[in-house]
């Protein structure tokens, strides 16, 4: 349930952000001079200290979006002091369309570096767009420019917003794929970048307002920041192959641990045999199906890769023999669910007509030994109870595997 609400407000974040911003922005009316003159400068500082951060964890992603987030700011101001000129209209109409597809791009992209070869390419498609941007305006290519403005919608939307509908189309187009990515994908950052898409989008809506851009401009570099570091957390305290917390948070979870608790170890039976029989990629797959199971493990648990085919659930509040029922339930369920194992000649896609193979799936069925232990005058550190449950795991595999002892 824990995990749920973590995962619901990590989607929404971005938005409360927004939310918060044109909270704040709202209340700018009665802020003085020098105020206002931070907030103006508040975006500059805001995307050097991404850029920083994103150079410091090799977050190409985030480190060009920062860019363009920059000269997306420089293009407004200037906008802003040239408003009524063509030039300034021509500027404002490719920024507009060229902020949803960079966005849309850089989500995308594989993280490989900044200060490398795929850095310097993007860097370059960049400076690129820039000397397009340049070549259309002083050119006066109206042809390109009436493309960008041109109406593809039944009903006229100038009345509403300056937006134009090719960049209105691109911006919903590049939001609902972001989300759908979320969805679909599991990634925390396709969402953040949807935040920042539709922050940007309350920029170019209302580009004349002097202090509503850079609330909003410094409210996107706030959430690619917050990004980078979710990114970082996860990594550092998530197994990568099954998605359980990792022995550092594990670590971490027992120095909060209370008064009473008990704490189980968990380890896959046979598990060097199976990888031995079926290879490493078929063991990863093993360890995925386990991890997925134990995630759900009722009784108030949370479950950790310890490492290798072990696992480690903690039970904060909990006498021993509370505990043991809620093993027994798991040790079960892992038991009675099959484990498929492709035969070599089986095509990865299902035929139409079912034919019979010598090498067909084979359907295993995985157990596991568990040991678990309650903290007690011989055992009174979180340490010392995690030992004990080890030494009750072992107690378990003498005793036949497949099995609880405490």
């Amino acid at each position: 349930m824990k995990l749920k609400i973590k995962t619901i407000f990590s989607a929404l974040l971005p938005f409360i952000l927004i939310i918060s911003a044109y909270i704040f922005f709202i209340k700018t009316d009665t802020m003085t001079e020098q105020q206002l003159d931070i907030i103006k400068l508040s975006p500059y500082v805001t995307f050097l200290i991404g850029s920083a951060i994103a150079l410091k964890f090799n977050r190409n992603r985030e480190f060009f979006t920062l860019i363009i987030l920059t000269l997306c700011f420089i293009a407004i101001n200037y906008i802003q002091a040239n408003i009524g000129k063509t030039a300034a209209k021509d500027i404002y109409s490719i920024i507009c369309i060229l902020i949803p597809i960079n966005i849309l791009i850089f989500s995308f992209l594989k993280e490989r570096g900044v200060l490398t070869l795929w850095g310097l390419i993007r860097i370059g498609f960049i400076i690129s767009q820039l000397l397009f941007s340049y070549w259309v305006i002083n050119s006066e290519r109206r042809d390109i420019l009436g493309m960008l403005n041109k109406s593809i919608l039944p009903a006229k939307l100038s009345s509403i917003t300056s937006i134009s509908e090719p960049a209105l189309a691109a911006f919903f187009i590049t939001f609902i794929i972001l989300v759908l990515r979320h969805i679909f994908y599991k990634s925390s950052q396709d969402i953040y970048f949807a935040g920042v898409l539709f922050a940007l989008f309350f920029v170019l809506y209302d580009y004349g307002n002097k202090i509503l851009h850079p609330i909003f401009l410094t409210t996107s570099g706030i959430i690619l920041i917050i990004s980078i570091i979710q990114y970082s957390y996860s990594i550092a305290f998530y197994d990568e192959l099954t998605g359980l917390p990792s022995r550092r948070a594990l670590k971490q979870d027992m120095m909060k641990l209370g008064v009473n608790y008990s704490i189980a170890m968990l380890d896959i039976d046979f598990f060097k045999k199976f990888n031995d029989a079926y290879g490493h990629d078929t063991g990863d797959q093993v360890l995925k199906l386990v991890a997925s199971i134990i995630k759900d493990v009722s009784g108030g648990g949370k479950s950790f890769r310890y490492g290798g085919e072990e696992f480690t659930i903690l039970f904060p509040g909990k006498a021993i023999n509370d505990v043991l029922p809620h093993l027994e339930e798991l040790r079960e369920k892992i038991a009675k669910r099959g484990f498929a194992i492709r035969g070599k000649d089986r095509p990865k896609k299902k035929p139409k007509s079912r034919t019979k193979s010598s090498n067909a799936s084979k359907l295993i069925h995985i157990t596991v030994s568990i040991g678990g232990a309650q903290k007690n005058e011989n055992c009174k550190t979180p340490d010392a109870v995690l030992k004990s449950a080890d030494k009750a795991l072992y107690r378990a595999k003498k005793k036949g595997r497949n099995c609880v002892c405490k």
